[in-house]
């Protein structure tokens, strides 16, 4: 009776068929009013058996239901903590390449600086055209046969992923220009 439990719909079916024969069976030994009452007690059978898997259907739901959220919480709680922990690192970069800028004049110390922190951080400074897909093109209908770009601001791309940060902005040159791609960095 236990896999019954288990499947409310077969211990139903089971209970039906147990039901039908006995009523069928006191009908022919004891008359009509045995098989009433036979059927009369088999119906507080089948209807007790279907409160018992109720109940267990509604312990089961909730037991899932727990484990859930359990999972939801936990998953909550890691993101909180890793996002708390981004920013601690954000701020601590930043802190460092303020530390930097602020106790020199040298700007290729606070480049380094910054170069160092974006290595750490996994963020690649792109400063030449070599590849168009993260800049935004300036002056492309002034320019549309331009065989050179110069880059205006540098594009920022995840280093691991290769997925755009931050786009950058490149200028067309016209072609007479006698300057060649550039861009610092």
């Amino acid at each position: 009776m236990g896999d019954a439990l288990a499947d409310p719909g077969v211990l139903f079916e089971k209970l039906t068929m147990k039901l039908a024969s006995q009523v069928d069976k006191a009908a022919s030994k004891a008359g009509l009013k045995a098989s009433q009452e036979l059927s009369r007690k088999l119906t507080e059978e089948l209807d007790d058996a279907i409160r018992v898997a109720m109940s267990t259907a509604d312990k089961v739901g909730t037991l899932v239901r727990q484990a859930v959220q359990a999972a939801v919480d936990d998953t909550l709680r890691t993101a909180v903590l890793d996002a708390t922990r981004v920013r601690d690192q954000q701020l601590a970069q930043l802190a460092l390449i303020d530390r930097t800028a602020w106790g020199t004049d040298d700007i290729e110390a606070v480049r380094l600086r910054v170069d160092a922190e974006m290595k750490r951080a996994g963020l690649t400074r792109l400063a030449t055209p070599a590849d168009l897909t993260p800049f935004d093109i300036m002056d492309l209908e002034e320019h549309n046969d331009a065989a050179s770009y110069e880059v205006v601001s540098p594009a920022y791309i995840e280093t691991a992923t290769g997925r755009v940060v931050q786009r950058g902005t490149a200028r067309t040159l016209p072609t007479d220009s006698t300057s060649e791609s550039k861009g610092r960095g």
